[in-house]
């Protein structure tokens, strides 16, 4: 990824750290990680997760709601990094992923990587990296903004916004066995008021403000 990531929260998202921003997230990821674990059939109790682009620890704290044996959340920006530590766990690390597997760290059941593959600046490498930090058996499950030309704008730190055949390429070249995809739109807005309100519709909508993008599930044997 971009080494400097520095301040990209309050840059990007005016984010001024505080746990009712983790929470509002919360809400509108609820929906991804159930729908997502509803498709691999494999329940979060006991495993070991790695989390890359932990961001504001909103899946953190989904994730912590279930009895985990261990998890790592991997963020770049420092800032954000210090605020899910405080607040949330401490089990967020300011590291890359390439720095994180250098270290010679253990492996995981299960990565996620929620909108942060299109951030990668090789991602064929880092995507292997994620590929030799599974277990065998493990499973990584990731999204990625759906290439319409408003989701190469949205971020300038976007690099690589593929189509989802691309990135099922780029996953299988890594060594996975199994690579699946599937689309996912959710309303603009509406999950503010209630997390069971983002409702996953699974095609792509090109519409301003419609939030599409590309579910990932790869298996490593």
């Amino acid at each position: 990824m971009i080494n400097n990531y520095q301040d990209y929260f309050k840059e990007h998202y005016n984010c001024n750290f505080s746990i009712q921003d983790t929470n509002l997230q919360m809400n509108f990821l609820y929906s991804q990680l159930q729908y997502s674990l509803g498709l691999v059939n494999k329940p979060l109790t006991n495993q070991k997760v790695l989390e890359v682009g932990s961001g504001m620890g909103a899946l953190a704290k989904l994730i912590l709601q279930h009895d985990v044996s261990k998890y790592i959340g991997l963020e770049l920006d420092k800032d954000i990094v210090d605020f899910c530590n405080q607040n949330i766990s401490n089990n967020f690390i300011n590291l890359s992923l390439t720095e994180y597997i250098l270290s010679g760290k253990e492996k995981f059941d299960l990565i996620f990587a929620f909108e942060v593959l299109e951030h990668f600046e090789n991602p064929l490498e880092e995507i292997t990296n994620i590929y030799n930090l599974l277990n065998d058996k493990g499973i990584f499950i990731g999204t990625s903004p759906y290439p319409f030309k408003k989701n190469v704008l949205a971020d300038e730190t976007h690099l690589y916004v593929l189509h989802p055949l691309n990135w099922k390429r780029l996953f299988e070249m890594s060594g996975f066995s199994e690579v699946k995809i599937y689309p996912m739109t959710s309303l603009p807005y509406i999950w503010r008021i209630n997390k069971k309100f983002n409702i996953i519709f699974p095609f792509y909508f090109p519409v301003k403000h419609f939030i599409s993008t590309t579910l990932i599930v790869a298996n490593r044997d």
